[in-house]
This record gives C-alpha cells, sequence and structure tokens, in this order.
C-alpha cells in the first residue's frame, strides 16, 4: 500500500480519535480543533486556505497570537512550518495516536511481568 494511502485508513481502536475530523466553522469550533491536534500523539492533516493540505505533526499550537507549528516530513527529516490559525478549515487525525491505549497502569504490569 502507497504511504500516502496509509493515513486515509480509519480508526478501528474504539475511543481513540483516530480516524475523525473536525472541521473548523467559527472560531471556537478552530480553537477546539487545533487544541486537539496539539495534544494528539500522531500525525494530522490539516485543510488550509486554497485546497491545501498540510500532514505532519503539530508541536506548538499558539492561541493568543493565533499560529500554528507543525512538523512536516520530508524523507528522513522533519522541517518545522508555521502558518496563521485562522487558514485552517478542518483537521483530520490521519496519523496512528502511537500513545494510545499505554498508559502507566499498563507499563506497570507489564513490568512486574
Amino acid at each position: 500500500m502507497p504511504q500516502a494511502d496509509k493515513h486515509a485508513l480509519p480508526s478501528h481502536k474504539p475511543g481513540s480519535i483516530e480516524g475523525t475530523t473536525l472541521a473548523c466553522h467559527d472560531p471556537a469550533t478552530r480553537r477546539h480543533a487545533l487544541q486537539t491536534a496539539f495534544d494528539y500523539r500522531g500525525d494530522v492533516t490539516l485543510d488550509i486556505g486554497g485546497g491545501k493540505r498540510i500532514v505532519g505533526f503539530v508541536f506548538r499550537y499558539d492561541e493568543s497570537p493565533g499560529v500554528v507549528h507543525i512538523y512536516i516530513p520530508q524523507g528522513k527529516d522533519s522541517v518545522p512550518q508555521t502558518f496563521p490559525a485562522d487558514d485552517v478549515s478542518a483537521v483530520h487525525f490521519t496519523g496512528e495516536d502511537t500513545a494510545f491505549g499505554k498508559s502507566w497502569d499498563d507499563w506497570t504490569t507489564k513490568a512486574e511481568l
């Protein structure tokens, strides 16, 4: 399966937001979607102005000036990029949530074995 197609797979993990989309209809829904993207532990796809999509990892979201910071994979590296939060029209949780289902209790149980 081509790498690009893997991001389009829906989630089969109950309770995970992987595979869902949050639309940004107004400033409140945009703030919620971007804060959720920042809290997410996987890659997201952001729809921005002009029909453009950006795939990467949101590593910082500054609500006050309204700036999104995202690492965009380029080969073996990731390149940081910033852009105005107002440009975001939707957030798709496309990458695997690598920490989903992993908790301190799970870790201690495995450590005791």
